[in-house]
């Protein structure tokens, strides 16, 4: 999958000159997608408090597995192909994920990024899930 390629290729360039302290600001936006989104896509309130606090989702719907792709596409990280614009995916995971050490951090969205879908809803989904796992190990 041409995504997913580059994808890890991006995100290991962009690692190396992004900084690790974000604004409160960027929060705020970042949590006002998450709304957006899940009242978009008509998500029930239990599963929204379990995607935006990095909690898992047993039995997501379809409506759940493309939240973090509507997120996603809301804060520009994907464009309306599916194409990733890896030095913003690079800044969220630092800001979402500020007390992970940048190595950790870099592995991990490597591993994660080789994870292999049909579509992006699944490819970002599952991305997701595998950082959130990476990080609670």
């Amino acid at each position: 999958m041409a995504f997913k390629g580059l994808v890890v290729l991006s995100l290991m360039v962009a690692l190396f000159g992004m900084a690790k302290c974000q604004s409160a600001a960027e929060m705020a936006i970042y949590k006002q997608m998450q709304q957006s989104c899940i009242k978009e896509l008509n998500i029930a309130a239990s599963d929204a408090n379990l995607l935006t606090t990095d909690k898992e989702v047993a039995n997501p719907s379809e409506a759940v597995k493309c939240y973090h792709s509507c997120v996603y596409k809301k804060l520009g990280l994907l464009s309306d192909n599916g194409t990733p614009n890896a030095d913003k995916i690079v800044k969220l995971a630092q800001m979402r994920f500020s007390s992970v050490p940048v190595d950790k951090l870099k592995a991990l969205l490597s591993s994660c990024g080789a994870t292999k879908a049909p579509t992006t809803c699944d490819f970002v989904f599952n991305y997701e899930v595998c950082v959130v796992k990476g990080l609670k190990a």
